[in-house]
């Protein structure tokens, strides 16, 4: 076959392009089924109690969520420090003249609002803050701000005891579904390389060969010869030279010619895969685990 009658699309057409492409195509696919039920089996081996058929009915009864119990101390009431000093009451030893509704005076760090006066704006009710600590008792105390002037005020104070913090040992109940990292593998992109490289040529090849050789060998003969004449005979020595000429010549001529084809293929695949978002269903179903979590007293 000679390169000009060469068809490199007869060499593309012998690839299987359905099977090399097609094939790795079909391999991310099936990976991509594979890991969604590996998700669901996932879910179901671990955050549910297998299903149970009913031997009379045959009916097939759901698992149940699977939950972790939890035993932990709850501080049901919190630890109140001592406190000295604490205003205990305030009351009215002399009402003072000249003072209105609303007028806040200070006893001795003690806050105490006016809230009721006579006609001369002596005061006859008052509002005291008692959250004051660090206080001195005492009486006829003076009070300061305000719009009149006069009042005093008898103080009361006490010291409190620290109050320990109490505890109730609870029991905690959690969805083991909840607390599982959940495999979502999605195939986030796959991609396929495909080369093909055909180096076609045709050569020929004409060589040629020619050898020559000759040689010569000489002999030197003495030898004696006789001749009649008549009746009498001649005898003489004669010295001959003999010289050998030989010559070898030859002649080669060799052809080759072919056509080569070079094939290079190339198949490369690359898939990417990531952790995928939780589907809303599935957000749902922790979202109600979730709000199924108990803490109650142990007893």
């Amino acid at each position: 076959m000679s390169l000009s009658n060469y068809d490199p699309g007869q060499e593309l057409s012998s690839i299987d392009f359905s099977g090399m492409i097609g094939g790795p195509l079909s391999a991310i696919v099936d990976a991509q089924s594979k890991a969604a039920l590996s998700t669901v089996d996932f879910v179901k081996s671990i955050g549910f109690t297998p299903d149970t058929e009913d031997e009379t009915t045959g009916e097939i009864k759901p698992g149940e969520p699977v939950y972790v119990s939890f035993k932990y101390p709850k501080m049901v009431e919190p630890y109140q420090p001592a406190v000295k000093g604490k205003a205990k009451t305030v009351t009215i030893d002399s009402a003072g003249t000249n003072y209105v509704n609303g007028d806040v005076l200070s006893v001795d760090g003690v806050s105490v609002t006016v809230t009721t006066v006579d006609g001369n704006g002596g005061i006859t009710l008052i509002s005291p803050n008692l959250d004051a600590v660090g206080i001195t008792a005492g009486n006829s105390l003076a009070a300061t701000g305000g719009s009149g002037s006069g009042a005093t005020f008898d103080i009361t104070v006490e010291d409190i005891a620290s109050v320990p913090a109490k505890f109730e040992e609870m029991r905690l109940q959690v969805p083991i579904i909840t607390m599982m990292p959940i495999p979502f593998i999605r195939v986030e992109e796959g991609s396929i390389d495909f080369n093909a490289k055909i180096t076609s040529m045709e050569y020929k090849r004409v060589g040629s060969k020619f050898k020559f050789s000759a040689g010569f060998s000489s002999n030197n003969k003495n030898t004696n010869k006789n001749y009649a004449v008549g009746l009498n005979s001649l005898n003489y020595n004669e010295n001959v030279n003999t010289i050998k000429l030989k010559t070898n010549v030859s002649y080669q001529r060799n052809t080759r010619q072919g056509h080569k084809i070079d094939k290079t293929f190339h198949l490369g695949v690359k898939v990417k895969v990531t952790q995928d978002e939780m589907p809303e269903g599935m957000e749902k179903l922790l979202g109600i685990l979730e709000d199924a979590i108990v803490s109650q007293p142990t007893e």
